[in-house]
This record gives structure tokens, sequence and C-alpha cells, in this order.
């Protein structure tokens, strides 16, 4: 395995300047994950984060019943645990690797202290936290109002926009059961299979077993609205 060669540029990794990322990857130290790898657990104390080099990460929140539910996916690019860190209070989510890949491990001072003298890496530190803040903003006004068809498709194609480039008849980059489909959407798992059900008898999208084919990403975004809303999602 090796390390991803660049990253969507909407990621904080793709966000930065060459020179800024380089000395922000200069600290701490890089790790190879496993599928299930858990990175981050909710209740722990925020001594690190995570920049996400490759791969694809699932991140939980605990629910009261004592069980949890997935709440983002995050990927290559990516940096978790930085809220944590901040505010030196214990976990709030738990991260686990969905499937092999690479991270970065920062202690938090090193972080803290990193973003202290870069400027431009804090500016882009908070703008990731800003797009998370506006994420969870949308989901409880506008995302709450839209049919389980359009949330579906909103969280299908916003997970194949963060992906690299891809050819027609492109897998979602992550596997995900319907229970986790219906949590990102905010909908009952009959209503994800109703959605995709319709999405087959349309030529949108083909089924697998934990994994979806869009075959006509064009008509997906369409049903998912306006580009500009895309970031509903995450």
């Amino acid at each position: 395995m090796t390390l991803a060669s660049r990253w969507p540029p909407a990621s904080l990794l793709g966000g930065l300047d060459d020179r800024i990322r380089r000395d922000l990857l200069a600290l701490g130290k890089s790790v190879r994950v496993r599928d299930g790898d858990r990175l981050l657990r909710a209740g722990d104390p925020a001594t690190h984060v995570y920049v996400l080099l490759l791969g694809w990460f699932k991140v939980h929140a605990s629910r009261a019943s004592g069980d949890e539910a997935l709440i983002a996916v995050r990927s290559g690019g990516d940096l978790v645990g930085e809220l944590g860190a901040f505010e030196s209070r214990p976990r709030a989510v738990s991260v686990r690797a969905a499937g092999p890949g690479v991270v970065h491990r920062i202690e938090r001072e090193d972080f803290l202290s990193f973003l202290t003298a870069h400027g431009g890496a804090l500016r882009a530190v908070l703008r990731a936290v800003s797009v998370k803040q506006r994420w969870t903003t949308r989901r409880l006004t506008e995302f709450a109002g839209y049919t389980a068809e359009r949330r579906v498709a909103c969280v299908l194609a916003e997970l194949l926009a963060k992906d690299l480039p891809h050819e027609y008849g492109a897998a979602i980059p992550v596997r995900l059961s319907q229970p986790e489909l219906a949590a990102l959407a905010g909908t009952s798992v009959p209503s994800v299979q109703r959605a995709l059900r319709q999405f087959r008898v349309n030529g949108i999208v083909e089924t697998r077993y934990r994994r979806v084919v869009v075959t006509d990403a064009v008509a997906l975004v369409e049903l998912a609205g306006d580009e500009s809303q895309m970031d509903c999602v995450w």
C-alpha cells in the first residue's frame, strides 16, 4: 500500500499549500490500519488527532440505549479528533477504519503548537470545522424536509463526489449496510430499500452485498438537487 499522491480539493490536506502540508506531515508518524481498527473511542481523553491519508473511515456516536449510530464518513485528506483537541475534553465520537488505510497520528500539543505558528494551517482547520458545523445545521433544517428518496440520493452523490475521479459504473467507495445508509440519510431501512429499488428501476444504480454501483451519476445528482447543496450530507 502506498500513500495517496493527492487528496480531494475540499479536504483539509487538499486545501493546504505544499509547504504547509509537508510541515504538518513532518509531525507525528504514519500508521497503517486494517478494516475495523478503532482510531478514536468516545469518552477517551483527546491526546492526539489523526490526519487521514488513505482509506475510508466511519464516525459513530453513542446512543442512550448503548448502541452506536453511524453519523458520518471520512476519507483521505480529512482530519478527525480536532474538536476534542481544541476543547481538551473527552472524545464525543468513535472512529473506525472501513477497510485498509493509512493515517497520520499527531500529538495534541504538537498539533496546537503547529496551528499557532502557521496561520494558513489554522485557517484550513477552522474551515474544515465550519464545513462540519454547516452540515449539521443543514441536516437539522433543509435536509430534514427532503423526501427519503432525495436523502438517499444526496448521501450516495456526496460519497461518490468525495472519491477520486472515477469511471462510468463507479461503486460507492465505502461499503455500507442498509441500516448504515439509513442512518446517514436520516430515514428508515424500509425507506432506503424502496429508494434503491426505484433507483434500480430507473437505471441509476445497481446493488450488491453492502455495495451500491452508480451507473448514471448525472441522474443521481439531479435527484439529490442542486450541486451547491451537496454539503447537506457532510
